[in-house]
């Protein structure tokens, strides 16, 4: 592994280039070009805040920016993953006449997903922390802020992780296209991006078994997810979200604290899909220009 990662240190300036030409084949003949990373998100959260403010009557505060909030992180995650699954299919002309360290294709991905990711974000801290703050209703700013770039660090990770799984596994299984696609239509709903993970422990089911609770908030990506939410904004009563989530004497039932153990557990999770998608990946490598 220690070889592995040497050759990869040493192809660095490659990485840069196949990031920097990923970059100009997306946004090629596009007028608003790196904006695009935040339009689908900004539209969607609109909709979003349209239909359950609107018309489903949820009362949270803010709650655009708690949708975004999770968007972001489950867009980059999403997005990265699929267009990394491909990305040994489409440079396999140039695997098979160059020598190059092959994860750098699919980290190449990630990397320039990324990048949008950071854009995504910086728009989030401009809207939210300060024009609509001086407008008297946007976020405040807090000291747990300064946990963002640890999540970040670990979703990074998680993604570097999968992407290495599936890219590698794609060069094999077709199956694995169709499996990412219909897996990340059902996670869509299953996670907590749409609503927060606290209204997710207080249903019937999660109450009568905790332990499924747990299970729910160890997956990294519910976890990171609830962390930002967490850190990023101040704590909301579930009842702003679902009005019928109330303690049995009527009253609001309190928020649930971050819990510093199931992240911690989470991120654990992180470090060893990054390390055995990176392990994985080297140890079929080779077989990829026979197999295809």
């Amino acid at each position: 592994m220690r070889e592995h990662f040497r050759e990869l240190w040493e192809a660095r300036y490659l990485l840069r280039q196949l990031v920097w030409r990923e970059i100009k084949v997306r946004y090629k003949n596009s007028v608003l070009g790196f904006l695009w990373s935040i339009i689908p998100p900004l539209l969607q959260v609109i909709i979003y805040t349209f239909v359950f403010r609107g018309v489903l009557n949820v009362q949270a505060k803010n709650y655009s920016a708690y949708l975004l909030a999770g968007f972001i992180p489950w867009t980059f995650f999403q997005t990265a993953v699929l267009d990394a699954s491909s990305s040994l299919l489409q440079y396999l002309p140039l695997i098979r006449k160059v020598y190059l360290p092959r994860e750098i294709i699919p980290i190449a991905y990630v990397v320039s997903n990324f990048l949008h990711s950071l854009l995504a974000w910086a728009v989030y801290f401009i809207v939210f922390a300060g024009v609509a703050r001086l407008l008297g209703y946007g976020i405040p700013l807090r000291y747990s802020m300064l946990w963002f770039p640890v999540i970040t660090f670990f979703l990074v990770l998680l993604t570097l992780g999968v992407a290495l799984w599936v890219s590698a596994l794609h060069m094999f299984y077709d199956d694995i296209k169709f499996i990412l696609q219909t897996l990340f239509q059902l996670l869509y709903f299953v996670l907590p991006i749409l609503y927060p993970a606290d209204n997710v422990q207080y249903t019937e089911v999660m109450q009568r078994l905790p332990w499924l609770y747990t299970l729910y908030m160890v997956n990294p990506i519910t976890a990171l997810i609830n962390a930002y939410r967490k850190t990023l904004l101040d704590p909301l009563s579930p009842s702003a979200f679902n009005e019928r989530l109330k303690a049995p004497d009527g009253r609001d039932l309190p928020p649930v604290p971050l819990d510093m153990t199931t992240l911690g557990v989470a991120c654990v999770l992180c470090v060893l899909i990054a390390y055995s998608g990176y392990w994985y990946f080297n140890r079929r490598k080779w077989q990829f220009v026979e197999w295809s």
